[in-house]
């Protein structure tokens, strides 16, 4: 057994305490910033891969009538559709249905905007997709809402958890467009997937 000298700390001097300290509160946080960013692409992913597959694909029905658009939606969503387009105001829409992209079930209303399509998509939420807290990344709110904004693969994206679904508006629109379209927009999809 060693036996403490006199004037010297066990543990180390204060100044390298501190020094490691700040060392492995550095890792932890750069630890979460990557996992936080991470998880935040790959949710933008699940979006942006629909908008892919329909909107810029063009495998989504070519719809004329709004009657035929609203049932396209579903039951529970089909009342969404007249206030959603109320508070864009400004687009076109082309189509709005249930589609289904990589195993996954999508409820998707395609706009165009000065000739760009837009994609406004719900999609259920699984137990482990939640967006983490920001700590970089760009989060406004929007009526309390968390409004998650990027860009991925090219595209504009702001996303958003509403009720057990994540929700879309995805486009090549510039970013500040896009998100001030999802500002206008989150409100009414969160009221309706509440319900």
């Amino acid at each position: 057994m060693q036996t403490p000298v006199p004037g010297r700390n066990p543990r180390g001097s204060p100044r390298v305490r501190l020094i490691s300290s700040l060392a492995m509160l550095a890792v932890v946080i750069g630890g979460v910033s990557y996992y936080a960013v991470r998880k935040t692409n790959e949710l933008f992913d699940i979006g942006v891969n629909d908008h892919l597959h329909c909107a810029i694909a063009g495998t989504y029905p070519h719809q004329t009538q709004r009657t035929e658009m609203a049932e396209g939606l579903g039951g529970q969503f089909a009342p969404m559709l007249q206030p959603l387009l109320d508070a864009d105001g400004l687009s076109e829409v082309l189509s709005a249905h249930q589609c289904t992209a990589a195993g996954r079930a999508y409820i998707h209303i395609i706009l165009r905007r000065d000739q760009t399509p837009v994609s406004v998509i719900l999609t259920r939420r699984g137990d482990q997709e939640v967006f983490p807290r920001a700590l970089g990344g760009r989060v406004v709110r929007a009526a309390g809402i968390r409004l998650h904004e990027g860009t991925r693969d090219g595209y504009s994206v702001a996303a958003f958890e509403s009720g057990a679904y994540l929700a879309y508006v995805v486009s090549a629109l510039p970013g500040r467009q896009n998100d001030e379209l999802a500002i206008r927009l989150a409100p009414v999809i969160d009221r309706y997937t509440k319900i």
